[in-house]
């Protein structure tokens, strides 16, 4: 058959305003005259029928068919239930909201046995397509589907990069090589090892393997063994092993390294030319007492009846150009990773711990945000300069706290004076905020207490105070007035987004705080959920529903786009304030240099690549978060294992939130664990038993347990690849 003639059909079927035709109208319309010609039109239009791309209607007529489905691009989640997600990223969920717009959420379920060999973390691309769901009425009737009933189907078609370089887990013996014990999420259940393992490798010790083959069907997974990780009761040891599962990198390369040695090590004079100097003034940084990197710093003075609010960022892109071995490996990192024994960073120790950190005392460049702001802390002007400054005084938040409640000094009556008109200006900042539709979404943090081993041995809740409500602040008016000025001037920047969320979902969330018994308005707009967030203020439950809220709500991301951020209430964003640990910063700071027309200013990403870079930025940032939070999961499990040996364990302050047959679902808010009570742990002082149509437990001696109901509670055993509990009653 002519190839020329099958081009020539495909663009008169592909033409605007094609009607269905015959084959005979359309070989008149081709100008094909002789029978050998007409036999392959015919033959050709047969061929696109069995593809799928034509129909044929009554009368012989062929019709082009309309498309159905579309292909998508995305990552693969495995659920801890062994199901499969498709996240896709931003042109596959804008293919699939224009494909199905009825659709809610963000992700897909991967049918079983249509994810070739696709595992957790994989970027794939899937073939979607739209299908009628099951008849309804008497058998055999049919009806036309309406578009919201057409339901997604997918299949991945290619597996474009692997989400894991190692399955980690532990060695069990068993033949001649043995095999790897995975937890079935991030490394499958069983892999047989292909090479004979170290001569008395124990049993149960935590190993890495290189995957070789891909579990699919009936076969078997496969992989070398690469790395002995040690013994998984070793808090260093689970750290390790969490660095590996999400492969996360640790060295730098040496090309890398031999950028940063090369580096001064010390503010040079002639680097100086152009800048405000502001070594002569009150400066001040406030972090954590552990902080490992100081990129942000302040100062402050009443101006007329106003402020002056000055914010100091640790000028990253003097140092790092675009280009350079140094750019390139902080662009695939894309952030620092913060565990708890240890921090990935983004950059060399040479910078992130030197030149670029705002040590106390030592002359540092920095870009500067200078911000006007009136009495009722309403912003009056704001400008971008380059600036040089020498930290006087290098706070933690404690000590910050302790002047700003009257219990302590600085030891420098400026400096506490700077303090104290801080804490007036970022009370006035916040109010104005919260007027403005913010969120207050803040939970405390947990913070897991080592000793000299490096073993956890105690945990504390890190809440939020004045000295660190005074620094977030004022780092949200930087970000917000330097995402404004490069909106104004049209520079390509990375903005940081937070959409609006699904109305479906909050309504969800609002119907089951009201069947719970706690008052929440009609509306879903932000008025309405800070009225929640009002109703639930002081509960037990708060840092609970606060968690609950916040899943309904969308994930914040990078985008070249400024869309706004939901949570915050503003119209412009981005992240200016840490070009130490956020790759998108740097980005930031570079189109502000070009924006101050600072000289040898850097050149900015093009359009079309910002989209993708922005995309890489939001995906190692939700990596290197899964990374913290399973790590800090794994030591939380140690440390309940310890204290599951312990001769005399910690008692816990816990609550019921569930009733079943076989027992009480049960969790401890200060640890954010959940947990499991047997029926059969249960006091044996009276008999209990279960009121299904309650869902409660009762005792003969007229206690009742409920969802809500506090217990004191003595953990049992841990399952170590959930961190599931079981726990007794005290």
């Amino acid at each position: 058959m002519s190839d020329d003639l099958a081009e020539r059909l495909r663009r008169y079927l592909d033409a605007d305003g094609y009607e269905p035709q015959d084959a005979r109208s359309m070989a008149r319309a081709l100008g094909l005259s002789s029978s050998a010609e007409q036999k392959q039109l015919r033959a050709l239009l047969q061929e696109a029928c069995v593809r799928g791309e034509l129909l044929r209607l009554a009368k012989g007529l062929y019709a082009r068919r309309r498309p159905r489905g579309g292909s998508l691009t995305g990552r693969v989640r495995r659920l801890a239930n062994g199901k499969l997600l498709l996240l896709p990223n931003a042109a596959g969920l804008a293919e699939l909201r224009r494909l199905c717009p009825a659709w809610e959420g963000d992700s897909i379920p991967i049918p079983p046995g249509r994810a070739l060999d696709a595992a957790d973390g994989d970027t794939v691309r899937a073939t979607l397509r739209l299908h009628r769901p099951a008849a309804h009425g008497r058998r055999g009737a049919r009806r036309a589907a309406a578009p919201e009933d057409l339901q997604p189907q997918l299949r991945v078609e290619e597996v474009l990069r692997r989400g894991h370089d190692y399955w980690v887990g532990t060695f069990c013996p068993e033949g001649r090589c043995g095999f790897l014990q995975g937890d079935g999420q991030t490394a499958p259940e069983r892999v047989r090892l292909l090479t004979p393992p170290p001569e008395g490798l124990a049993a149960g010790t935590c190993i890495a393997v290189r995957p070789v083959r891909y579990p699919i069907g009936h076969t078997e997974a496969a992989g070398e063994l690469v790395e002995l990780l040690g013994d998984p009761q070793r808090a260093s040891v689970r750290v390790s092993a969490v660095i590996r599962r999400y492969g996360l990198p640790e060295g730098f390369p040496e090309a890398v390294l031999r950028e940063a040695t090369a580096i001064p090590a010390a503010v040079r004079a002639e680097e100086l030319a152009g800048r405000d100097d502001w070594r002569g003034r009150c400066v001040l940084t406030i972090d954590p007492e552990g902080a490992r990197d100081y990129d942000d710093a302040i100062a402050l003075q009443r101006s007329g009846e106003g402020w002056e609010l000055a914010v100091h960022i640790a000028d990253v892109s003097h140092y790092v150009a675009p280009g350079s071995a140094l750019d390139a490996e902080a662009q695939r990192r894309g952030n620092s990773t913060y565990l708890p024994d240890r921090v990935l960073p983004m950059l060399p120790p040479a910078l992130c711990d030197g030149i670029c950190s705002l040590r106390q005392g030592a002359d540092r460049l920095t870009l500067l945000c200078l911000m006007r702001l009136n009495r009722q802390g309403k912003l009056i002007r704001s400008e971008l300069r380059e600036a040089v400054i020498r930290s006087r005084r290098r706070l933690t938040y404690a000590q910050a706290l302790a002047v700003l409640e009257g219990r302590g000094s600085t030891g420098d009556a400026e400096c506490d004076a700077l303090l104290r008109e801080a804490q007036r200006l970022a009370q006035l900042l916040r109010r104005r905020r919260m007027e403005g539709g913010a969120l207050d979404l803040d939970l405390p943090e947990l913070r897991l207490l080592t000793n000299a081993a490096g073993q956890p041995c105690d945990v504390e809740l890190s809440e939020s105070d004045e000295a660190h409500r005074l620094i977030e602040e004022f780092m949200l008016a930087a970000n917000e007035c330097v995402a404004r000025a490069l909106r104004e001037h049209c520079l390509p920047a990375l903005y940081r987004v937070h959409e609006e969320p699904d109305p479906a979902k909050l309504q969800q969330f609002l119907l089951r705080l009201r069947s719970s018994g706690i008052p929440a308005p009609a509306g879903d707009d932000r008025r309405a959920l800070q009225g929640v967030l009002l109703s639930i203020r002081g509960r037990s439950d708060e840092n609970d529903l606060k968690t609950e809220l916040l899943r309904c709500l969308m994930r914040a991301r990078y985008s070249p786009r400024p869309l706004g951020h939901y949570g915050l209430a503003k119209g412009d964003y981005c992240h200016f304030t840490s070009p130490i640990r956020r790759y998108a910063d740097l980005v930031v700071h570079r189109a502000c240099r070009r924006l101050m027309r600072a000289a040898g200013a850097p050149s900015l990403p093009r359009p079309e690549s910002a989209e993708s870079l922005a995309e890489h930025l939001s995906d190692t940032e939700r990596q290197s978060a899964a990374a913290e939070s399973e790590a800090e999961r794994q030591l939380l499990s140690l440390y309940m294992e310890q204290q599951c040996r312990a001769d005399e364990p910690r008692r816990w302050s816990g609550r019921v939130t569930a009733c079943w047959a076989q027992g009480l679902v049960v969790e401890i808010p200060l640890l954010r664990l959940k947990g499991f009570v047997p029926a059969a742990a249960l006091p044996q002082d009276t008999r209990w038993f279960y009121e299904r149509h309650a869902e409660r437990w009762s005792s003969l001696d007229a206690r009742v347990l409920l969802p809500g109901s506090p217990l004191t509670l003595i953990p049992r055993r841990v399952d170590a690849a959930t961190g599931f509990v079981d726990f007794i009653p005290a």
